[in-house]
């Protein structure tokens, strides 16, 4: 399906600023070579699942509000890539975390994990790690300036991506967020839990996230 073709813009917030860029066309690779580029990091933390040896790093990243806007809501951007399908979505995934892991191994933050600069990269482009907007509640240490999520779930509105799919009325919540078009300047970059050994490591209720963010615009 081309997106360029189906996807358009009802925004509630500043529109008149943000769709000449929306509709530029930037492709994604040029995305997140900008991102990889120019983002700071803020933080870096450790999360481990209980009770096991899967580990995997966290970063909060902040990045120009009209790249947040293009790399999260635009038609060539990260989730549009997987309503186009999940198996694009999955690919774009994993060019996303391959051009930034180099920054993020090498940055003095990484250190706060007390894991080794080995183990963050391949933690970091192994299949299921992944990145999102912060979210409030999902911080890893609250006293964490850098953690503080910006998106939080309050009342839907009327849908602001207008693709066919995403905007057709639905019970759940991932369905009323994925209408939305947030306009931040925080990401969360995951790696994907692994050992030592590096195997892998899947939360269950992560098993279906490409499919959930092509079929509802969020997961």
């Amino acid at each position: 399906m081309n997106t360029r073709e189906t996807w358009s813009y009802s925004l509630r917030v500043n529109e008149s600023d943000r769709l000449p860029m929306l509709s530029a066309y930037a492709s994604f690779a040029q995305i997140v070579e900008q991102i990889a580029s120019t983002m700071t990091v803020l933080c870096c933390h450790r999360s481990q699942v209980e009770g096991t040896a899967f580990k995997r790093p966290v970063y909060t990243v902040s990045v120009d509000r009209k790249l947040f806007d293009l790399f999260f809501n635009s038609q060539v951007g990260y989730r549009a890539a997987y309503f186009r399908s999940p198996g694009i979505g999955l690919d774009s995934n994993a060019f996303f975390m391959r051009a930034v892991a180099p920054r993020l191994v090498a940055d003095p933050h990484s250190a706060n994990s007390e894991l080794s600069n080995e183990f963050i990269r391949e933690s970091l482009v192994t299949p299921s790690a992944k990145v999102w907007l912060a979210e409030h509640g999902k911080e890893l240490d609250k006293n964490c300036p850098g953690c503080k999520g910006e998106w939080s779930s309050g009342p839907v509105g009327s849908a602001e991506i207008l693709n066919s799919r995403w905007e057709e009325p639905r019970q759940g919540q991932k369905a009323e967020w994925g209408r939305e078009a947030p306009y931040l300047t925080k990401l969360r970059i995951m790696g994907a839990f692994i050992d030592e050994h590096h195997n892998e490591l899947v939360p269950f209720d992560k098993r279906f996230r490409a499919y959930e963010i092509h079929q509802f615009g969020w997961s």
